[in-house]
């Protein structure tokens, strides 16, 4: 029987990664952030959505091959990729989440300095 929170998790891999495109977009007309936790975020969200991209096709891929077999053996595989498609998951959306505070100017204090290009 296939694991429904492993079909979730691919569902919600795949829908986070291509909305992360929107922030990714967005993210480009920021010039250099000042705040660190903006740094970080930009450090780390591209990785972070190339990871979970690459770890859920993975993980459909591993959910397949578990289908196909039955046994619990290969069963095992989609567990461990799950839990670290989540992770990758997480990661992207929280520094999406951080960067499009940048963008729209809460965070950072982009509005008073001025390095934010909103044209």
């Amino acid at each position: 029987m296939a694991s429904r929170t492993t079909k979730l998790t691919i569902l919600l891999g795949f829908t986070a990664a291509f909305s992360c495109l929107e922030v990714l977009e967005s993210a480009s007309k920021i010039q250099a952030p000042r705040s660190p936790a903006a740094r970080l975020a930009a450090g780390v969200f591209l990785p972070a959505v190339l990871a979970t991209f690459g770890l859920t096709l993975l993980l459909l891929v591993a959910h397949v091959r578990a289908l196909g077999r039955g046994n619990a053996a290969v069963a095992r595989l989609p567990a461990c990729l799950a839990k670290a498609t989540l992770a990758a998951t997480v990661t992207a959306l929280l520094a999406g989440a951080v960067l499009r505070l940048v963008a729209d100017g809460h965070l950072g204090g982009a509005d008073d300095v001025g390095w934010l290009n909103t044209q």
